[in-house]
């Protein structure tokens, strides 16, 4: 049942030049996310020193 079910099934397969092109892509998008994320930690330090200087 399960592997007529299966055959059934139509799935669609880049070549293997397109997949380079997506894993480059998903892998860029990880590393701006990163760095972004990086960034917004190193902002939100700088704040909390601010503030406590505010208060010193």
């Amino acid at each position: 049942m399960y592997g007529k079910v299966i055959s059934k099934l139509n799935f669609f397969i880049t070549d293997y030049s397109e997949q380079e092109k997506i894993a480059s892509f998903f892998k860029q998008l990880d590393d701006t996310i990163a760095l972004h994320q990086r960034k917004l930690d190193l902002l939100k330090e700088q704040k909390k020193g601010f503030l406590q200087n505010m208060f010193v």
